[in-house]
């Protein structure tokens, strides 16, 4: 059973864990390894205005993080900014699609409008069901990314609440 819940500061060591696991395939996230500290990372747990961390959770570890950041600027924060990683063995499962779901309800009680992402093109199931939670692609950057030796280009993609 896969627990979906708001993180804790407790959770920090299992969040970079989960990314620096994801990073490691090469192919979902842009990074190569997670760049900041728990520290610093407890510090954006703790700002529940700006910032949403769920976490989902299976025997005890960390299997999944979603991210929902706030723009900083009186411009743009009605925006916020969506990252998604889920760990091998658990994709295809609903999980990220319920997080996603959670993420939302969030959005709307902070009074943000638009949430957006960017996906590698290469990521096809990811796009598929951001289309169906109602992204719409904004724009294409192409070329955007080399991986494995291979040029990916960059989907913007976007929800309006």
């Amino acid at each position: 059973m896969v627990e979906i819940r708001r993180a804790e500061t407790d959770d920090a060591p299992g969040i970079i864990d989960c990314f620096n696991d994801v990073m490691s395939e090469g192919i979902y996230l842009l990074g190569e390894r997670y760049l900041g500290d728990e520290a610093f990372l407890e510090m954006r747990i703790r700002d529940e205005f700006n910032e949403l961390f769920l976490v989902a959770i299976h025997n005890n570890k960390v299997i999944g993080v979603l991210t929902l950041t706030r723009e900083s600027f009186q411009k743009n924060r009605h925006v916020a900014f969506l990252g998604i990683a889920i760990r091998r063995g658990f994709r295809h499962q609903g999980i990220g699609r319920a997080m996603m779901e959670m993420s939302f309800e969030w959005a709307r009680e902070m009074g943000i409008e638009k949430i957006c992402l960017e996906v590698f093109s290469t990521n096809v199931n990811a796009i598929e069901l951001y289309k169906k939670l109602g992204f719409e692609i904004e724009g294409i950057r192409k070329k955007q990314f080399k991986i494995e030796g291979n040029y990916v280009d960059d989907v913007l993609m976007a929800k309006f609440l």
